[in-house]
């Protein structure tokens, strides 16, 4: 079943807003009935006296009042609610009901009050519509989620106001206090519904949309199920308590219409929003893809260009290097040669001047030898004569 929502979910947006439509036009044609606080008349609370039924009160009070808009309620220990819709005096309400019962209260509600009864009445719903309209925004920030939980709501309101109208369930402050908790267990619904889908990141969607509405229907099916009891409690043992039974009523009514409205109308908006914005990022990526891939080679080119350009400067700076160092080792070689030249010199001036030592050397140990000579050759001389 799931699957087949998932699938369809387009399509199945239609059936909540369809139904809304139909209520709204069934309450335009049919209308909702009023209860005597909201639009006036009498209301009066009696103690049967003797063996007097709630049938024989209603039959003698719509024949000596001459009306058929009587309405008679039982509330247990022969205590009975009279609803006129028009005012009556409570003199001429006593002489009516003619010793069958006794007057406990008698209140008359003027068209005054009831006017404004019905203005606070949609005052607290339209404070609660704008609340929470500025409350889902403030989580969400972002539009369509917050329309879509309104127009949910709004949904829920119409389909339990069009249940109101076949059953014939009084607009009374009762039921409104139930269309105003039919709000919130609406915006419930919905917000988990929402948060699970657009906050949470682990899963799938339809896996966070199955486990949502897992929770969901679980809480409305309860809630239902509570309600329809007390519906059933009230209607059969307790006939008496009618606000109790109106305002299980408007509750059941409201919270199917909240199943439809949450897990057909906000589900398939919601999955199409999603659906809407995964294809506009993937249209933004692939239109920023080639406009990167171009950024990259132009890039990749002009990386290109720089390290040819600094390819170029470094070989013409090598080629400077090089001719700098061959510069060097030439005038290294100059002043290496003129080292050894100089060395050479210096050498032949120390072998040149060791030689002229040594000639002097000899020439002085010649004249030695000489004069030696001489004087040996004196003392022959000597010698002879």
């Amino acid at each position: 079943m799931f699957d087949k929502i998932m699938e369809n979910h387009k399509a199945l947006i239609a059936i909540p807003i369809i139904l809304a439509l139909l209520s709204l036009a069934l309450i335009s044609f049919n209308g909702i009935e009023q209860g005597v606080e909201l639009k006036g008349g009498s209301l009066a609370e009696l103690q049967l006296t003797g063996s007097t039924s709630v049938n024989d009160l209603e039959s003698q009070l719509t024949k000596e009042l001459n009306t058929n808009n009587i309405k008679v309620t039982s509330n247990g220990e022969n205590k009975v609610t009279v609803e006129l819709e028009n005012n009556v005096n409570s003199s001429t309400f006593s002489k009516a009901i003619d010793g069958k019962a006794k007057v406990i209260s008698y209140n008359e509600i003027g068209p005054v009050l009831s006017e404004e009864a019905m203005g606070q009445i949609y005052i607290a719903m339209l404070f609660a519509f704008l609340f929470m309209a500025v409350t889902v925004f403030i989580v969400f920030r972002e539009p369509v989620p917050s329309v879509a939980i309104i127009l949910a709501a709004l949904c829920d309101i119409l389909i339990a106001l069009g249940g109101m109208s076949i059953l014939h369930i009084p607009l009374s402050i009762a039921s409104v206090g139930a269309l105003l908790m039919l709000i919130g267990y609406s915006v419930d619904t919905d917000i988990l519904l929402t948060t699970r889908l657009l906050k949470r990141r682990e899963g799938t969607v339809d896996e966070r949309a199955r486990n949502a509405m897992h929770t969901g229907l679980t809480m409305s099916c309860a809630a239902i199920a509570a309600m329809g009891i007390l519906y059933i409690v009230t209607v059969i043992i307790m006939p008496e308590a009618t606000t109790l039974s109106n305002i299980s009523a408007v509750l059941v009514i409201g919270l199917i219409g909240d199943i439809l409205s949450t897990w057909l109308m906000n589900l398939g908006i919601l999955k199409t929003y999603i659906d809407w914005r995964q294809s506009k990022k993937q249209d933004k990526f692939n239109i920023d893809a080639p406009k990167s891939n171009e950024s990259k080679s132009k890039s990749k080119e002009e990386d290109g260009k720089s390290e040819s350009k600094s390819f170029k400067d470094r070989f013409k700076r090598s080629k400077d290097d090089d001719s700098k160092d061959s510069e060097s080792e030439d005038s290294s070689k100059d002043s290496e040669s003129k080292d050894s030249s100089n060395d050479i010199d210096s050498s032949e001036e120390e072998k040149s001047s060791g030689k002229d030592k040594k000639s002097s050397k000899k020439t002085k140990s010649n004249k030695k030898g000489n004069k030696r000579k001489t004087k040996k050759s004196k003392k022959k001389g000597k010698g002879g004569k």
